[in-house]
This record gives C-alpha cells, sequence and structure tokens, in this order.
C-alpha cells in the first residue's frame, strides 16, 4: 500500500492501522455479532459462513485483524473466542460517524423533546472545575451555570435523534487530573432552547446516567431563564423542545 493510499484510510477513519475493506466488513460483522461487548466464540467455519468465504479465508481475516489490534482472540472448549478491541471499536465509532455525516448533510440541526426530572446534583460540582470551566468558555463561548438540567427522553423518534447527536461530532473538553483524581473528557454539542437561550447537551465519559437522560448546560439557570419566559411552570415532568445543532 502506497503512503498516499494509507493517509487516505486515515483520513477516512481517522485510523493509523493498515486494513482494508474486507477487513472493515469482519469487523463489522463481528461487532453485529456482539463481540464488541463480549467475547464472541466463534470458529473460522462459521465465520466463513456468515461472511460468505471458505474457512480458510476467514481465518485469515482474523490473523490480520489480530496483527492490527482490532480484535483479540483467546482459546475455548470450542476453539477460539473473538473480542473487537478498543481500537476495533474507536474504527466502528468513526464508520459511523462517517455515515451520519453522508446521510444527515444537509441537515445541520435536530430538535428533540424531554421531560425536565431532577439528578444527584452531582453536574454541578464537575462542571465547576477551573480546568473544564476555562475551556467550555473557550469552545462554547460561555462559564456554565453551575449545575445540569437533565432531559428524559421519551419518544422513541427523539431516541433515535438522540442517537444520531451521539454520532455527530462533538466538541471536546479535555479531561485531566487533580489531586489523584481522573476526571473524564466530555462531548459538547451546542444547542438553542425555545425560548432561545444557548447552551449545549454534554455527555461526559463517565457517567451513571441512561443513554436516554441528556444533560444540558447554558451560562443561566435554566429551570429559572426557562420558567421567566414561559407562561407554565417549569417543574420535573414538564416537557420542554431543544434544538440541537450538528457539526
Amino acid at each position: 500500500m502506497t503512503k498516499s493510499e494509507n493517509s487516505q484510510k486515515n483520513f477516512f477513519f481517522g485510523s493509523d492501522v493498515d486494513f482494508d475493506s474486507k477487513q472493515l466488513a469482519v469487523v463489522l460483522k463481528l461487532g453485529i455479532y456482539g463481540a464488541i461487548n463480549n467475547p464472541l466464540d466463534i470458529t473460522s467455519g462459521e465465520l466463513g459462513k456468515y461472511l460468505g468465504v471458505s474457512q480458510q479465508t476467514a481465518a485469515r481475516y482474523l490473523v490480520d485483524l489480530e496483527k492490527n489490534h482490532l480484535i483479540e482472540r483467546t482459546r475455548t472448549s470450542r476453539g477460539q473466542a473473538v473480542q473487537i478491541t478498543k481500537l476495533g471499536r474507536e474504527l466502528l465509532e468513526n464508520l459511523g460517524v462517517m455515515i451520519t455525516k453522508a446521510l444527515y448533510s444537509q441537515k445541520r440541526s435536530t430538535k428533540i423533546y424531554g421531560e425536565i426530572e431532577s439528578g444527584l446534583g452531582e453536574g454541578a460540582w464537575y462542571i465547576t472545575q477551573d480546568e473544564y470551566t476555562s475551556q467550555f468558555e473557550d469552545i462554547l463561548g460561555f462559564a456554565p451555570y453551575p449545575g445540569t438540567l437533565n432531559l428524559r427522553i421519551l419518544n422513541v423518534d427523539d431516541l433515535k435523534k438522540v442517537s444520531q447527536i451521539r454520532q455527530s461530532e462533538p466538541h471536546i473538553i479535555r479531561g485531566f487530573e487533580k489531586k489523584g483524581r481522573k476526571f473524564g473528557d466530555v462531548m459538547c454539542y451546542k444547542c438553542r432552547f425555545h425560548d432561545e437561550t444557548v447552551g449545549a447537551i454534554i455527555v461526559p465519559s463517565r457517567t451513571h446516567h441512561h443513554k436516554d437522560i441528556l444533560e444540558a448546560i447554558a451560562p443561566v439557570c435554566l429551570r429559572e431563564k426557562l420558567a421567566s419566559d414561559s407562561e407554565a411552570e417549569i417543574k420535573d415532568g414538564t416537557t420542554i423542545a431543544v434544538e440541537v445543532f450538528l457539526q
């Protein structure tokens, strides 16, 4: 493979791994069968049937993927268990981002609806860390009010939009280490609320929230601001609309 060809692959998939489309298809197929979260017991013959190739070809694919650190293999009573590595997962995530951009390149924002829900109050402590706050100001253009607004997404169509948002390119607030404690990266997606208040949806790399919960930040207290601009009372269970901007 030439240097220019390898550079092109890096551009598309964000990886320095020297792989081809066939290997990518194998990683994708293994992911579909569950090899991302757990080791998958599968023989080369079985994989060959799934891919429509011979057992020898499937075995060669696995060897190449292991050399590229995209999968890990361990011996089992049936023969082997295959699991996609962190690098392999990143490869699939990058591919997902590219596919999302291709499908929604003309749509620069999406509107979702969520119910306000009280949290544990941990968000206020995290986002007010100086190392985070300075980055919020530089990247988002505002220092967030010390607290997050939790939104529970209930509608199936809105949950699909949340998935679309998570697969789009985020603004990244870098993590850091302080006093022996590690603080993870925070993915941010700029947004606007129904009263034109600007803010951001944040997705911390370390969170106890399920995927149907979104956390929002803004330069003001969102509960108070939304209540002052609305005739209806803003409380837990109130549904609000948020327009999220996609990069």
